[in-house]
């Protein structure tokens, strides 16, 4: 997976003008009409109804069933509810050309636009390249910076880039609107409605799909900001947390029927050749089609044993000790409350070892005895959905 940069595929000139217009078009914006191949602004026409239905157009799918080729489509949720996790996995299938979860694809490069640095990215398509059991193709690419989509100059120097690095892209992610945004309110329907028209006139009219990812509004129930978004694609996704997973609803499709809902957990995937200094792999989190996510839960207490009891304790122990605010990017991934406290896995080990009964006299056994019923409970804990751990720190489950 390579990064998309503005350098040095673009000239140092423009990337002056790039960051200088990041800067004085805050809180303004403008539109670009789509153009023909010379540049100019393309003609008013009218088609007869008859000579549509003499010639139809067969509806191409980028992903069967769910994203139209092409399609503008909207993927909204709640702060933490997995809504990176789907788009990235996503990208990896289509990249790859490997059906997507029992949905045929079309193999096409795919940019992601992220809104924030790269911490963690690499470690997920690392481990869906070990989920899905191939190479992470080289055609995924992601950018180094937030684009500014509202503003029609930064995003045709956005689509400069990509069509230098990767001309035949088939796929845009955005991810998410509001880092994209340029810094404009999303209830406004003149900034949505330019933010729409820009997209359109540089990704859209060369055929690429675009999903973005954005977040839901107060309610819940609805993407947040204008309905200018919802209003111009052609599907729009709702996704919500459920249990240790989320469940993935099509809330509209225009050209097609709605798809059934699809229900993910989420997976521990262990990184090869990856470890941290005491031996335990390093793992990060993968999207799992399952049945039973919806599910009525059982309850967890019943299987608490002796041990997963000394783990728990200890857990929350060296939470209340040495626990911290989780970033950002956690805790919007993992949907965490105000007050929610995380912890390294190396505080939680150490007050681990000294809680964990084991059964060895010799002390070389008891530190080897130590460390893999440290290593087997922490699997336990999470596969029961008790603990959640996401590259160094770890946290119980409200």
């Amino acid at each position: 997976m390579g990064a998309l940069n503005w350098n040095p595929e673009l000239t140092r000139h423009n990337q002056r003008l790039f960051m200088a217009e990041q800067t004085k078009n805050q809180g303004k914006h403008k539109t670009k009409a789509a153009n023909d191949s010379d540049g100019n602004k393309a003609q008013f026409k009218l088609v007869s109804i008859k000579h549509l239905i003499d010639n139809p157009k067969p509806l191409k799918w980028a992903i069967k069933g769910i994203l139209e080729q092409g399609g503008m489509n909207l993927m909204a949720g709640a702060y933490g509810c997995g809504k990176s996790f789907v788009a990235f996995d996503i990208a990896f299938c289509v990249a790859a050309g490997i059906d997507w979860h029992g949905h045929k694809t079309i193999q096409t490069p795919v940019i992601i636009l992220a809104g924030e640095g790269h911490s963690g990215i690499a470690d997920r398509f690392a481990a869906l390249a070990i989920q899905y059991g191939v190479d992470c193709s080289d055609g995924l690419y992601v950018s180094e910076i937030p684009a500014q989509l509202t503003d029609c100059d930064n995003a045709e120097w956005v689509a400069e880039a990509v069509n230098q690095i990767c001309p035949e892209a088939g796929m845009v992610i955005v991810d998410t609107l509001n880092r994209n945004f340029g810094g404009l309110d999303e209830n406004s329907t003149k900034d949505m409605t330019a933010f729409v028209s820009n997209v359109d006139a540089v990704f859209r009219t060369t055929g690429k799909t675009v999903v973005v990812v954005h977040h839901a509004g107060h309610n819940g129930d609805r993407s947040r900001g204008s309905i200018v978004l919802p209003g111009s694609c052609e599907a729009e996704f709702f996704i919500k947390k459920q249990n240790n997973g989320l469940v993935l609803k099509c809330t509209k499709q225009k050209n097609a029927p709605e798809s059934e809902p699809l229900y993910f957990k989420f997976k521990t995937v262990a990184l090869h050749g990856r470890f941290d200094d005491e031996g335990a792999a390093v793992s990060s989190l993968c999207l799992e089609l399952t049945n039973d996510v919806g599910s009525k839960t059982k309850d967890r207490d019943k299987k608490l044993t002796v041990r997963d009891t000394q783990l728990l304790t200890s857990l929350g122990r060296a939470i209340a000790s040495n626990g911290i605010n989780p970033p950002t990017d956690i805790m919007e991934a993992f949907n965490l409350s105000d007050g929610q406290k995380i912890v390294h896995i190396d505080h939680w080990r150490h007050e681990a070892y000294q809680s964990v009964t084991v059964d060895v006299s010799d002390d070389s056994n008891k530190a080897d005895a130590l460390k893999k019923a440290f290593y087997r409970g922490r699997e336990k804990l999470f596969k029961d959905g008790l603990i959640i751990e996401h590259g160094d720190y770890v946290w119980i489950v409200s």
